[in-house]
């Protein structure tokens, strides 16, 4: 009896020998290479930009807090004169817990880390495939990054996506590499590249799906109600209980409420620079399907790179 195992390897033989047939001695054209190069460029560029969002949040938890703690009175005594340090002794521990708030990410916040991580890994292994160098290193480093694109992808699904996982790309992108790496790499390329995309285009999918109902589901929800749940209450209560707020306090309140809207913009973008990416995405694998001059450049490549200037733009005003 023929296990399953022994049918996706003679499957994955078979794929093999179609490629090399089919490809011969052909490479990619410089211009597919240089699209190759520019979605690549993009993906690290577009990997800068979700952080920002729980880096965000948390100085705004960290500024909440801190409000809430300037409408503190200190210095109360009881009967038998003694100051009470009760009140200073809580002021420094929320002191403390806005510290926290700060650096920790939050549950979303992670869970955008770990997506962002499977991403990244993707964009290194791209970036090797178009590296004029080849060989022995780079089939162990694409090897290498395929193992630790699975291990990402394997974690992520743990945590997040049990029910429905990812599927995975990198230890099929590191066979294929290596099943026609050495020597022959270069002229093998067309059909390495052609496969690590189309292999990686499920993964894909589902990545940017998650970036963007992170994005707009969770942080973009979050920003708008810290604005209308947090920052405007916490202010009115200084201000009640302090008759007078300082003007530092009046700019302090007023730039995280610019804060906050902004990054309310900001996750709106990322949403829909996930979704153009997905697009680009596949029309990458359309365009290194086989050999030709691309007379003009991707233009799905081109609209994920200005949407992502457009993203970066914004989040330049969060912290100008």
């Amino acid at each position: 009896m023929i296990t399953g195992a022994a049918k996706r390897a003679a499957k994955f033989f078979w794929t093999i020998i179609l490629l090399l047939g089919l490809t011969g001695c052909a490479v990619l054209t410089s211009s597919q290479v240089r699209e190759v190069e520019n979605f690549t460029k993009a993906t690290e560029e577009f990997l800068n930009l979700p952080a920002a969002l729980p880096e965000t949040y948390g100085v705004l938890l960290r500024n909440n807090l801190l409000l809430a703690v300037s409408r503190y009175e200190f210095g109360a005594r009881d009967d038998q004169r003694r100051v009470d340090t009760a009140r200073a002794n809580q002021a420094w521990e929320d002191v403390k817990t806005a510290y926290n708030l700060e650096t920790e990410f939050g549950e979303a916040g992670r869970r955008l880390d770990g997506a962002l991580e499977v991403l990244r890994l993707y964009a290194e292994i791209l970036s090797r495939l178009i590296e004029d160098e080849y060989g022995t290193e780079l089939e162990e480093s694409a090897v290498r990054l395929g193992n630790s694109l699975d291990a990402a992808t394997e974690a992520y699904n743990k945590e997040y996506r049990k029910g429905r996982p990812m599927k995975k790309a990198g230890s099929q992108i590191g066979e294929t590499v290596r099943a026609m790496g050495g020597i022959y790499f270069r002229q093998r390329q067309i059909a390495i590249l052609r496969e690590t995309v189309e292999t990686a285009g499920p993964l894909i999918d589902d990545l940017m799906r998650e970036i963007e109902d992170i994005s707009s589901q969770q942080f973009k929800p979050a920003f708008v109600n810290y604005e209308e749940n947090y920052l405007g209450k916490e202010f009115r209560s200084v201000a009640i209980n302090s008759r007078r707020v300082s003007v530092t306090t009046v700019m302090t309140v007023y730039e995280d409420l610019k804060r906050a809207r902004t990054a309310a913009a900001l996750a709106d973008q990322i949403a829909q620079t996930a979704r153009t990416y997905t697009l680009a995405h596949r029309s990458l694998v359309e365009k290194t399907r086989s050999r030709r001059d691309l007379k003009k450049a991707i233009e799905e490549v081109q609209t994920l790179m200005k949407e992502i200037d457009a993203a970066r733009r914004v989040k330049e005003k969060m912290n100008p």
